[in-house]
């Protein structure tokens, strides 16, 4: 897919895509099947985009996320040619914003062999989502697929371990800030870029299937850590986004996952940029 750029002040933000995950409809979590197909449009599998965003300010590169890498099949993994074709190297990537530890995420910061993918990039990372999956052992696990994820986050992080810086809430650099939005992971965060008047949110994993999760922010998905803590973060960050008129960045909005949200009567929509 070509690159899509947007411009918030001196900062240009370009959606990358990483490829297109499809997911079974019952990933979704505590709404009846009939309900779910018809929100959804169908009644088998859903695509679902996955989409990282390159940053450019004053010829200095950031990422936010770094895509799956070659972990997750055929049809992801594509970061690498849509960053080289918007003419990036990865070794011109200085900083790297994670926005949470699941693969689809975050696998992409290594090849097959380990080894780093953005050699010369400190990874950023909410201290939170640090304390979750790093430095623990896999049997310490909630579950099997955190236990996974646990695992295959030490491999991720392991050549940036000198580089990875972990912050709290609030400015990292400037006009870039850390806002913790969890639920999905503990430590999932947006990423709120301001420059002059105007802002951006990148908010990651808040929603994963907008024609469902935008009228009926209640619904969690399997993929959730705590899928009832995620619901009262998207429904607390809608009500924000709303009132603010801030434009948000999706990591998983149909390409290239810019928009709003808006009220619609008693709930949301979305509204995609033109």
């Amino acid at each position: 897919m070509a690159a899509h750029s947007k411009t918030i002040g001196d900062i240009t933000v370009t959606t990358l895509s990483d490829g297109v995950l499809t997911a079974p409809l019952d990933v979704v979590l505590g709404m009846d099947k009939a309900d779910t197909e018809r929100l959804a449009g169908r009644k088998d599998t859903v695509p679902i985009s996955v989409n990282a965003f390159l940053l450019e300010r004053a010829g200095r590169w950031a990422l936010v996320d770094t895509g799956s890498g070659n972990t997750m099949g055929p049809t992801l993994g594509k970061l690498p040619d849509s960053l080289r074709a918007s003419g990036v190297a990865p070794e011109k990537i200085e900083t790297i914003f994670l926005t949470h530890l699941h693969p689809d995420h975050s696998n992409g910061l290594v090849d097959d062999a380990g080894a780093a993918v953005f050699p010369n990039a400190e990874i950023i990372l909410h201290e939170t989502e640090a304390r979750f999956w790093l430095d623990r052992d896999p049997s310490t696990g909630e579950s099997e697929r955190i236990s996974r994820n646990i695992a295959k986050a030490a491999v991720t992080t392991a050549p940036y371990r000198k580089r990875l810086r972990e912050v709290r809430d609030g400015e990292v650099m400037p006009g870039i800030s850390a806002l913790l939005l969890p639920g999905h992971t503990p430590g999932h965060t947006g990423w709120l870029i301001q420059s002059g008047s105007e802002g951006l949110l990148i908010w990651g994993d808040l929603v994963h299937l907008a024609a469902i999760q935008v009228p009926r922010p209640d619904t969690g998905l399997v993929y959730d850590v705590d899928p009832r803590m995620a619901c009262a973060t998207r429904k607390r960050m809608f009500d924000r986004i709303a009132a603010d008129k801030l434009r948000i960045g999706g990591a998983h909005l149909d390409f290239p996952g810019f928009g709003c949200i808006v009220r619609n009567g008693t709930g949301f929509g979305f509204e995609p940029d033109a």
